[in-house]
């Protein structure tokens, strides 16, 4: 498994990902931030057959950056109130000027609520 730190460091490198649900769906591009050693996606679209209603369902996935696969579980963080001003801020630092004008085009609650935490699996264990 790649050290957390060095997965912290691809993320942050990154403005697009990749991540799916299960191990048989495609990759699809999404934004991967990292706070506190943590990583969070969130969704953009609210339909029912969504990445992230899969990953309610089963919380096995993987997420892609590079060519680094990391298996992983998406979880809503159980903290969400508390971490979600530093996703916010994670946010922002990564897409820059990008991100006030994309939170003008949708409902900032509803985004955020939809935080999902990605967890890296460890295999060996």
């Amino acid at each position: 498994m790649i050290i957390k730190e060095d997965l912290v460091k691809k993320v942050q490198g990154e403005r697009v990902h990749q991540i799916r649900a299960g191990k048989t769906h495609r990759f699809i591009d999404i934004t991967i931030v990292s706070t506190e050693n943590r990583f969070f996606v969130r969704r953009y679209k609210f339909g029912n057959k969504s990445w992230y209603e899969a990953f309610i369902a089963n919380p096995e996935g993987q997420m892609k950056i590079g060519y680094t696969i990391v298996d992983v579980q998406g979880r809503i963080p159980k903290d969400l109130e508390k971490i979600t001003p530093l996703v916010n801020k994670a946010y922002r630092n990564l897409l820059g000027f990008i991100y006030p004008l994309m939170r003008l085009t949708f409902n900032s609650k509803r985004h955020e609520n939809s935080t999902l935490e990605l967890i890296p699996v460890d295999k060996d264990k």
